[in-house]
């Protein structure tokens, strides 16, 4: 993470004292400050920048992964609950004890001390998940999370729809600063921001609204729907048509 120097602290809290100092005076001389309305603004996705210390879900075919932030999140919790929506494509993580019978482990104590990610395997819920979704087997998949409430406390909801494929071929390029020829991943982005910079953010507000409590009673216990025909099993989704060129950050 890069260092802020003492000048550039200093800098930013001149900047801040010089805000506070506009406002004050144009209060003082009822000067009505300038309205902005968002009508017409739009929200690029959360995806499109550092994914680090963000709650997220790593899925490639026959396993799936939550990252640290997620585990920390939850700190000490050991057994989840993973369930599906498939009208609304999202994938909640409800917390649970050992005891109950669709409990699945995605954490594990590591030294008697750390807790620590565990990968799960379930080469039957992913392949379904993949089918389901019409996802490429060869690709992996990143979706963050979000925090939402439930009648089971908080839970962690992954819109499926909002995922990032990574190919599994890496490309070559140049790093302009040192002229050395790298590797990195190809990544697609969903085809609803082709065109766009993102959600308006009238949309964006009223998503956030709707998205503050979820009903996990239409979820599915980790079993999306329909049976799987054995002359499907080596099925390729299409991908998505916005690449990135960019590492996976975590």
């Amino acid at each position: 993470m890069p260092t802020v120097s003492v000048e550039e602290q200093k800098l930013a809290q001149k900047e801040i004292s010089l805000i506070q100092e506009l406002i004050q005076t144009k209060k003082a001389q009822n000067q009505p400050m300038e309205y902005e309305s968002f009508e017409g603004y739009e929200l690029p996705p959360r995806t499109q920048f550092s994914m680090l210390k963000k709650p997220a879900v790593s899925i490639k075919y026959g396993q799936m992964t939550f990252n640290m932030a997620c585990i920390r999140l939850f700190e000490g919790i050991q057994f989840i609950l993973p369930l599906v929506n498939t009208q609304k494509k999202r994938l909640a993580v409800a917390l649970c004890q050992e005891e109950e019978s669709s409990s699945v482990e995605w954490a594990r104590l590591k030294n008697g001390e750390t807790w620590v990610n565990k990968t799960i395997t379930s080469l039957e819920f992913i392949e379904k998940l993949f089918l389901f979704l019409n996802w490429d087997r060869e690709c992996r998949y990143k979706v963050l999370g979000r925090l939402a409430t439930s009648d089971r406390g908080l839970i962690l909801v992954f819109d499926l729809e909002e995922a990032i494929m990574f190919t599994p071929d890496m490309q070559e390029y140049v790093d302009h600063k040192t002229g050395e020829v790298k590797k990195r991943q190809v990544k697609y982005f969903p085809d609803q921001y082709k065109d766009c910079i993102g959600k308006s953010y009238n949309d964006y507000e009223a998503s956030r609204q709707l998205n503050i409590f979820e009903d996990i009673v239409s979820y599915d216990n980790g079993t999306p729907p329909g049976n799987i025909p054995q002359d499907e099993a080596g099925s390729v989704g299409e991908q998505p048509s916005t690449p990135d060129v960019a590492r996976d950050e975590g």
